[in-house]
């Protein structure tokens, strides 16, 4: 597990984490004399509807009074409505009553049923008092979820045996039903939700991911961790000497103390063992040699736990668990930009106890600011490379984006039931392990995908993929930059080709640490006369390599011909200059074909042109004076 170096965006995990559930109501507040009344965010499908009594919300043995729903003197009376809350994930059901006269056996039921035709009976009201309901109804869940109210025991024997109901309110939330990829499985149970080959989790920033160690005959101990602006949490275990119990916030995960060894329930305690067939984990105290966790817990973003486990030390897989007694995990929300406090306990017992392990905390984040969440980004640092090139998954075989889309090709069908790819995982399932490495190019703790200098040599991934950054920030493009829906750079003139590997390595240059040129030995000043052959030379290992001379205005490119050769070596051969060239600045501009940000230029050396001339008349030889 990564960190991304660039930040987490507030605003971001925000957006995303309200706009995780859909809330909606259902209510009716009894304001008006009508059985028809919509007082929540969304409508019932029917109105209250009376049976054995007159229909009339002002009058009869059911009846609106005082903006409440009243029951009298009641025998075979009962009153029901009907939601549709088929489209929801969750609902609760709500309201305030009161009870007047009940003598002893008359009660009031509130009753649930999810086809209108069977009922539960979730509570029932009696004498004279009053209270809140507030109960989870999420079981009842369908399109036919109706509530009925009716007498629950004898029928009522007098006149002025009342019940009163108010503010009935049913509070749904639902999962939006968003498939980012296409691919058949919704975002919030799809393990990679653009299909770019990274898994969602590995697309979470995290500040956080530390090792505990607790392990002696000391008795209960606990281990508390702090991390803020959660939305997933990832705890493994690799040892687990028997049980423990996490406290997230000041809520624990179960009702139950997580055991593990088949007798060794204490109170307070229920055995969790595997789905399939109900069986204990083997020695859950020695670690797996293959270095998978004993035991993985996971809340993922909705605030939902799963537990998975391996069988034994040699287990190759994990699998998942449940209590033996069915009890299910509570629901843990997690609230952006809040400080969470992790506390892992580890109960005491009659021998050596104590567990090893490794808890991870991450955030849904936005690592290039574009407002497009990484999980959901094909290019999550904006440098113009796909994340699925620079996640290194299309080294893959049988992995591959020949349509250049950002995307997996086949993964739609090709996606199984957990939405990720089935050629890069070990199992089909919810807890399925990545079967690759992820690139971390310069082995920092951060993959290519959200870095933009993935090789840590000082030159920005976007120039050494060869594209245009026109302000050398890194992004793609000029600034302000500006993406589309699937955090694709739009305001850049190139990009998204195949990267630059100017050497043909095999190896993007994006990849490979590279550097300038240095050069150990300057080309120096050069004295010759005209007609003659000189050279000037350095001493330099480069890939590119060009002589240049100034021409009074600008430095120039030199080629070979005339009187010069050797224009792109070491050493410049100038043969027969005349006086033109006298006095002419010359220098060596070196490069490294993998390296696109640096050049090293050598030192000017400077061409003197002397004349020579010698006057002979017989055996008297003068020399001229050079000047």
């Amino acid at each position: 597990m990564k960190n991304p170096l660039q930040g987490i965006l507030f605003i971001m995990v925000t957006f995303f984490s309200l706009t995780i559930f859909a809330q909606d109501t259902f209510s009716d507040t009894f304001s008006n004399v009508s059985y028809a009344n919509n007082d929540g965010t969304q409508s019932w499908t029917t109105d209250w509807l009376e049976f054995n009594d007159n229909n009339n919300p002002a009058n009869g043995y059911i009846s609106i009074n005082n903006n409440e729903l009243r029951f009298r003197y009641i025998w075979t009376e009962n009153l029901r409505r009907t939601a549709d809350l088929s489209a929801y994930s969750t609902a609760n059901l709500t309201f305030d009553w009161r009870t007047s006269s009940l003598e002893p056996g008359e009660t009031l039921a509130v009753e649930i049923s999810s086809d209108g035709i069977s009922f539960t009976t979730l509570d029932i009201f009696s004498g004279t008092q009053s209270g809140t309901f507030d109960q989870d109804i999420t079981a009842f869940i369908s399109n036919l979820t109706t509530i009925r109210f009716s007498k629950g025991g004898i029928d009522w024997s007098n006149n002025n045996d009342r019940a009163y109901i108010d503010n009935i309110t049913i509070s749904t939330t639902s999962v939006p039903q968003t498939d980012t990829d296409g691919d058949g499985i919704i975002d919030t149970v799809d393990l990679d939700d653009d299909n770019d080959g990274i898994t969602d989790e590995e697309e979470y920033c995290s500040t956080i991911n530390t090792s505990f160690l607790t392990s002696s005959n000391v008795g209960e101990r606990s281990v508390v961790i702090n991390h803020t602006d959660t939305e997933y949490l990832r705890l493994d275990f690799s040892s687990m000497d028997n049980s423990f119990q996490l406290d997230i916030n000041g809520s624990v995960i179960h009702p139950s103390v997580l055991e593990f060894e088949n007798g060794a329930l204490d109170a307070g305690d229920e055995y969790f063992v595997f789905q399939s067939d109900g069986s204990f984990i083997s020695q859950p105290w020695v670690a797996n040699s293959n270095g998978i966790p004993r035991l993985r817990l996971i809340v993922n973003e909705l605030g939902e736990i799963q537990l998975y486990g391996t069988r034994n030390t040699g287990s190759t897989t994990l699998e998942p668990m449940e209590a033996q007694g069915g009890t299910p995990f509570n629901t843990i929300p997690w609230i952006p930009a809040n400080n969470n406090t992790f506390t892992i306990t580890n109960q005491a017992g009659p021998g050596p106890e104590g567990f090893t392990g490794n808890l991870f905390a991450s955030a849904i984040c936005d690592t290039d600011g574009d407002g497009i969440s990484n999980e959901l980004d094909l290019d999550s640092d904006n440098d113009g490379i796909f994340d699925i090139v620079e996640s290194g998954v299309l080294s893959e075989i049988g992995v591959t984006d020949l349509n250049n889309d950002g995307r997996i090709d086949g993964a739609v069908a090709g996606s199984g039931t957990n939405g990720l790819y089935n050629t890069i995982e070990d199992t089909d399932t919810e807890y399925a392990l990545l079967s690759y490495s992820i690139f971390d190019s310069d082995s920092d703790g951060s993959y290519d995908a959200y870095v933009l200098d993935a090789d840590g040599d000082g030159c920005n991934d976007v120039r050494e993929a060869g594209f245009t950054d026109n302000n050398d920030d890194g992004y793609l493009g000029p600034n302000p930059v500006t993406v589309n829906i699937e955090g694709l750079v739009t305001s850049g003139s190139d990009g998204y080709t195949t990267p630059a590997d100017n050497n043909a390595n095999t190896t993007y240059d994006y990849r490979e640490i590279g550097s300038a040129p240095n050069i150990t030995a300057q080309p120096t000043n050069t004295v010759t006369c005209p007609g003659c052959t000189t050279a000037l030379s350095a001493t330099v290992t480069a890939d590119q390599l060009q002589w240049q001379y100034y021409n009074g205005t600008i430095w120039t490119n030199l080629t070979d011909g005339g009187i010069y050769s050797g224009t792109t070596t070491t050493t410049l051969t100038i043969t027969g200059p005349t006086t033109t060239e006298n006095n002419t600045q010359y220098r060596l501009v070196t490069s490294n074909n993998g390296y696109i940000c640096g050049i090293t230029t050598s030192d000017v050396a400077t061409l003197t042109l002397q004349v020579g001339s010698v006057i002979t008349n017989r055996r008297i030889t003068y020399r001229v004076n050079k000047n």
